[in-house]
């Protein structure tokens, strides 16, 4: 039997929740407005956290945690430069984590694809947001493909294709706006 099969048969709720943060990762990209991405984040982070838990991925679980937390303080900050950098306190806490809960390439892989999506959020830009949140995409893709993780693995992968068509419509829309103002 497969990983990825093992992974259904004998821990029956990790899909579920891996399968709700799904749909979550789904829509987010969709969203034209930085505080409903961030919200939809926290969710989706809770969901993966437990999805992760339930198949004892531990690094995988600690992420999505530190995550959803950053997140929060990111949607809270909001406008608020010196609240917002405060998120960037985070990153060492990831690292920290990774070192206590680690299990080789997977916790590297949770890691990175962690801090990018953190200094993503930190973005208070959407167009730049996008971009640093979608060079995330290849560290979850291989963390998912390497625990088993197969909705965490379809979310990551579609996320990717619909985050890089959200990233072309902002690029095209600000070129546009810029070509209307320059004229």
């Amino acid at each position: 039997m497969t990983m990825f099969a093992t992974s259904i048969t004998e821990i029956p709720l990790a899909p579920l929740f891996g399968f709700a943060a799904l749909a979550g990762q789904l829509i987010w990209p969709l969203l034209r407005r930085r505080n409903r991405i961030l919200a939809a984040q926290i969710g989706i982070a809770g969901c993966y956290a437990t999805h992760y838990a339930l198949m004892d991925q531990w690094s995988g679980t600690s992420v999505c945690l530190v995550g959803a937390m950053q997140s929060a303080i990111a949607l809270i900050a909001g406008e608020k430069p010196w609240l917002c950098k405060m998120g960037f306190g985070f990153i060492p806490l990831v690292i920290v984590l990774a070192f206590f809960t680690w299990c080789g390439l997977p916790s590297v892989l949770a890691t990175c694809a962690c801090c990018l999506i953190m200094i993503g959020r930190m973005q208070r830009d959407l167009l730049r947001m996008r971009a640093i949140m979608l060079a995330a995409s290849p560290f979850g893709i291989g963390h998912d493909l390497t625990v088993g993780a197969i909705a965490a693995l379809a979310g990551a992968i579609l996320s990717f294709a619909i985050g890089a068509a959200a990233l072309r419509r902002e690029w095209i829309t600000r070129r546009r706006a810029a070509r209307s103002a320059s004229a």
